[in-house]
């Protein structure tokens, strides 16, 4: 016979949920996405609920996942389950971030960083948080470990655009057309109405917030297409570009190691190709990579011989003496690389928003084109973030490659600011 809550041998009292947050997260179904707005108690529900998943339904080393972006957030709600739970009912492991029940049942805290580790285990119930800043194969890894158990699953996080699989996935939810599959919204209005959210804060945000920042973040609405920094329904993908247009490639820095055991979501080392034909700007290739300063050097020798001597070489030079060492040891060290082309400084000046307005006006007339390769839906999924995503050094070294290519641009100001 099944077990509730209130027979298990440890006293249990379920923290305060509000109705429609509850109906939300306890839903019946296998399958419930959910898109909530900042601070609607969405993190704190699946909290409650992967608890009680595995309360009910664990056993010695049945294993319980919940699955954020990056390995430091993940550990965030490691942390708040610790908090929550009476110290005498559980043993926790810090560095494996486990949380371990007195049935046995092993409550896991991962970050989904690189998808192929998700594979293989067994899992009775699993949380995505913060879904639409997580990998689709992630997603993919995920589901198939509730394959054999069956188990039920809960997709949560705020909107972000239209274009990444957790907003694709609430829209067939949200048709009923599948039993298995629930879908809810939660907003600051549900948030403030259930008191755990100040009125005055809503307020203040809503006034000071770009109302398409406002939309995403609180009131779980993808914002419009006019309403994004860089509109990617105007850039195009062709297949070609005039080869005698001129062409330069920008290599915007970050060392590190992709093995590393870190527990954030470091910056990528990004080398953009751009060319410009008197009117239109292609973008013809990115290379994006993080890797140590060994092999990355390794990486520019290589790419910049391949693009030819036609192709200049941008490296971006941060203010100070230290920018300025930079440039010259990739001049001397690409002189010797056959078929390179020359280097040139990238002035770092103003930040990343300012460098990247021409680019981003263009980009929303319908003058950027990208030629059709692997790395187009990592580029414009850095456009659709920008300004406020996790990465922008595809979106940087692209400002600077344009800025470099059409120096004389006029001072004209988007019509979308």
């Amino acid at each position: 016979m099944t077990q509730t809550l209130e027979q298990t041998p440890v006293a249990y009292v379920r923290p305060r949920l509000y109705p429609k947050q509850l109906a939300a997260i306890f839903s019946p179904s296998r399958y419930a996405i959910i898109e909530a707005s900042t601070k609607s108690g969405k993190t704190v529900g699946c909290i409650v609920w992967l608890h009680e998943q595995a309360a009910l339904n664990g056993g010695p080393n049945r294993h319980f996942w919940w699955i954020a972006p990056i390995k430091r957030v993940a550990r965030i709600a490691f942390r708040r389950l610790k908090a929550y739970l009476p110290p005498d009912t559980f043993k926790s492991n810090e560095t494996e971030m486990t949380i371990t029940l007195r049935n046995g049942a092993v409550i896991v805290f991962l970050g989904a960083e690189d998808p192929d580790t998700l594979y293989g285990e067994d899992v009775f119930a699993a949380v995505i948080d913060e879904a639409t800043r997580i990998k689709p194969g992630a997603w993919h890894a995920v589901r198939s470990t509730l394959t054999a158990t069956q188990g039920p699953i809960r997709i949560i996080g705020n909107v972000k655009g239209s274009r990444n699989w957790a907003y694709k996935l609430a829209r067939k939810a949200e048709t009923g057309l599948r039993e298995a599959y629930h879908y809810a919204k939660l907003t600051v209005n549900d948030a403030v109405a259930a008191g755990i959210f100040p009125r005055e804060e809503q307020e203040d945000a809503k006034d000071v917030l770009p109302d398409a920042v406002y939309r995403e973040l609180y009131m779980a609405e993808a914002a419009d297409a006019g309403d994004q920094y860089i509109q990617v329904d105007k850039i195009g993908i062709v297949q070609g570009w005039p080869d005698t247009a001129k062409t330069a490639r920008v290599w915007d820095f970050a060392i590190t190691d992709e093995n590393a055991d870190v527990d954030f979501d470091p910056d990528y080392t990004a080398g953009v190709k751009l060319a410009f034909d008197g009117r239109r700007t292609f973008v013809l290739d990115v290379v994006r990579e993080r890797k140590t300063p060994d092999v990355i050097t390794e990486l520019v020798k290589a790419t910049a011989a391949r693009d030819g001597r036609a192709c200049t070489q941008l490296i971006e030079e941060e203010k100070g003496a230290a920018g300025a060492m930079m440039v010259a040891l990739f001049k001397r060290m690409l002189r010797s690389v056959k078929g390179a082309g020359r280097v040139q400084a990238a002035k770092v000046t103003g930040n990343k928003v300012v460098r990247a307005f021409h680019f981003a006006a263009d980009c929303n007339d319908g003058n950027v084109l990208l030629v059709e390769g692997p790395w187009n839906d990592k580029f414009l999924e850095e456009c659709e973030d920008f300004p406020g995503g996790p990465h922008d050094d595809q979106i940087d070294a692209a400002a600077h490659g344009y800025n470099f290519l059409r120096p004389n641009i006029g001072r004209r100001e988007p019509r979308w600011l």
